[in-house]
Protein backbone atom coordinates (compact mmCIF):
# COMPACT_ATOMS: atom_id res chain seq x y z
CA UNK A 1 0.00 0.00 0.00
CA UNK A 2 3.04 2.75 0.98
CA UNK A 3 4.60 1.76 -2.46
CA UNK A 4 1.08 2.47 -4.26
CA UNK A 5 0.84 5.86 -2.56
CA UNK A 6 4.77 6.62 -3.18
CA UNK A 7 4.08 6.09 -6.73
CA UNK A 8 0.81 8.03 -6.88
CA UNK A 9 2.84 10.77 -5.40
CA UNK A 10 5.88 10.99 -7.87
CA UNK A 11 2.94 10.67 -10.40
CA UNK A 12 1.00 13.69 -8.82
CA UNK A 13 4.42 15.69 -8.82
CA UNK A 14 5.63 14.69 -12.13
CA UNK A 15 2.30 16.08 -13.63
CA UNK A 16 1.97 18.93 -11.58
CA UNK A 17 5.67 19.78 -12.92
CA UNK A 18 4.96 19.65 -16.42
CA UNK A 19 1.91 21.91 -16.17
CA UNK A 20 3.86 24.32 -14.53
CA UNK A 21 6.33 24.29 -17.02
CA UNK A 22 3.95 24.01 -19.61
CA UNK A 23 2.15 26.81 -18.72
CA UNK A 24 5.30 29.00 -18.25
CA UNK A 25 6.42 27.85 -21.58
CA UNK A 26 2.98 29.34 -23.09
CA UNK A 27 2.74 32.77 -20.87
CA UNK A 28 6.44 33.54 -21.89
CA UNK A 29 6.57 35.59 -25.10
CA UNK A 30 9.00 33.62 -27.60
CA UNK A 31 12.22 35.84 -28.21
CA UNK A 32 12.02 38.33 -30.84
CA UNK A 33 14.84 37.06 -33.74
CA UNK A 34 17.14 39.59 -34.87
CA UNK A 35 16.78 40.61 -37.81
CA UNK A 36 20.22 41.57 -40.03
CA UNK A 37 18.90 43.36 -42.93
CA UNK A 38 21.17 42.40 -46.09
CA UNK A 39 24.39 44.66 -46.58
CA UNK A 40 24.06 45.92 -49.68
CA UNK A 41 27.01 45.67 -52.16
CA UNK A 42 28.91 48.78 -52.96
CA UNK A 43 29.80 51.47 -50.44
CA UNK A 44 26.63 53.52 -49.53
CA UNK A 45 26.81 57.17 -47.57
CA UNK A 46 26.87 57.11 -44.43
CA UNK A 47 24.42 58.50 -41.99
CA UNK A 48 25.37 61.96 -41.38
CA UNK A 49 28.41 62.43 -38.46
CA UNK A 50 29.54 59.06 -39.41
CA UNK A 51 32.42 57.66 -41.94
CA UNK A 52 33.55 55.03 -43.51
CA UNK A 53 36.87 53.17 -42.81
CA UNK A 54 38.33 49.59 -43.83
CA UNK A 55 37.18 46.96 -41.63
CA UNK A 56 39.70 44.94 -40.34
CA UNK A 57 39.97 41.66 -41.61
CA UNK A 58 40.13 38.24 -39.50
CA UNK A 59 39.67 35.87 -41.53
CA UNK A 60 39.62 35.35 -44.65
CA UNK A 61 38.85 31.49 -46.66
CA UNK A 62 37.82 30.80 -50.11
CA UNK A 63 34.90 27.91 -50.33
CA UNK A 64 34.14 26.53 -53.62
CA UNK A 65 30.21 25.21 -53.67
CA UNK A 66 29.64 21.75 -55.11
CA UNK A 67 27.37 23.13 -58.23
CA UNK A 68 27.54 23.00 -62.29
CA UNK A 69 29.94 25.49 -62.62
CA UNK A 70 31.48 25.29 -59.53
CA UNK A 71 30.24 28.26 -57.38
CA UNK A 72 33.25 30.29 -55.41
CA UNK A 73 32.33 32.02 -52.04
CA UNK A 74 35.01 34.48 -50.01
CA UNK A 75 33.86 33.88 -46.60
CA UNK A 76 35.42 36.74 -44.37
CA UNK A 77 34.86 37.15 -40.59
CA UNK A 78 35.42 41.07 -40.07
CA UNK A 79 36.24 43.21 -37.01
CA UNK A 80 33.60 45.53 -35.47
CA UNK A 81 37.53 47.41 -33.21
CA UNK A 82 34.75 49.74 -30.73
CA UNK A 83 31.47 49.82 -29.62
CA UNK A 84 30.49 52.39 -32.06
CA UNK A 85 31.78 50.79 -35.30
CA UNK A 86 29.12 49.53 -37.18
CA UNK A 87 29.23 47.31 -40.44
CA UNK A 88 29.25 50.01 -43.41
CA UNK A 89 29.21 47.57 -46.65
CA UNK A 90 31.39 46.31 -49.13
CA UNK A 91 32.32 46.58 -53.15
CA UNK A 92 33.79 43.89 -55.17
CA UNK A 93 35.79 44.67 -57.96
CA UNK A 94 37.54 42.11 -60.52
CA UNK A 95 40.46 42.75 -62.90
CA UNK A 96 41.87 39.31 -64.87
CA UNK A 97 42.43 37.17 -62.09
CA UNK A 98 42.53 39.51 -59.27
CA UNK A 99 39.67 40.05 -57.78
CA UNK A 100 39.23 43.01 -55.01
CA UNK A 101 37.00 43.11 -51.57
CA UNK A 102 36.88 46.52 -49.72
CA UNK A 103 34.68 46.06 -46.50
CA UNK A 104 34.36 48.93 -44.57
CA UNK A 105 32.58 49.88 -41.07
CA UNK A 106 31.04 52.85 -40.18
CA UNK A 107 32.45 55.50 -37.36
CA UNK A 108 31.14 58.32 -36.02
CA UNK A 109 33.31 61.79 -36.98
CA UNK A 110 35.30 63.35 -34.22
CA UNK A 111 36.22 61.51 -31.32
CA UNK A 112 33.56 60.16 -29.41
CA UNK A 113 33.91 57.62 -26.16
CA UNK A 114 33.35 54.56 -27.17
CA UNK A 115 33.27 51.06 -25.46
CA UNK A 116 36.69 49.26 -26.35
CA UNK A 117 34.73 45.62 -27.13
CA UNK A 118 35.70 44.27 -30.02
CA UNK A 119 33.25 42.68 -31.95
CA UNK A 120 32.93 40.43 -35.32
CA UNK A 121 30.41 39.60 -38.33
CA UNK A 122 30.40 37.76 -41.29
CA UNK A 123 30.51 37.60 -44.42
CA UNK A 124 29.80 35.52 -47.25
CA UNK A 125 30.25 37.48 -50.50
CA UNK A 126 29.78 35.06 -53.96
CA UNK A 127 32.52 35.79 -56.25
CA UNK A 128 30.51 33.87 -59.23
CA UNK A 129 31.01 30.89 -61.54
CA UNK A 130 32.45 32.18 -64.44
CA UNK A 131 36.37 31.06 -63.37
CA UNK A 132 38.32 29.30 -65.23
CA UNK A 133 39.56 26.01 -64.22
CA UNK A 134 43.20 25.73 -63.66
CA UNK A 135 43.72 29.72 -63.28
CA UNK A 136 44.84 30.88 -60.05
CA UNK A 137 42.49 33.48 -58.70
CA UNK A 138 44.04 35.98 -56.07
CA UNK A 139 41.50 37.79 -53.90
CA UNK A 140 42.49 40.79 -52.10
CA UNK A 141 40.07 41.68 -49.17
CA UNK A 142 41.47 44.80 -47.45
CA UNK A 143 44.73 43.85 -45.74
CA UNK A 144 44.46 40.30 -46.28
CA UNK A 145 45.34 38.17 -49.63
CA UNK A 146 44.48 34.65 -50.37
CA UNK A 147 44.93 32.53 -53.66
CA UNK A 148 42.56 29.53 -55.13
CA UNK A 149 43.14 27.47 -58.17
CA UNK A 150 39.60 27.30 -60.43
CA UNK A 151 38.09 24.36 -60.71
Amino acid sequence: MRTGLILVAIVFATGVTAAVVADALQAAPSPTPRIVPPVATGRATPPAGRQLVPAPIDQLDIRILESAPPRYVAGILAGLPSGCAQQGGHTVTRAGDTITIAVTNSMPTGNPVCTMIYGTYELSIDLGSDLKRGVTYTVRVNDRTTTFVGQ
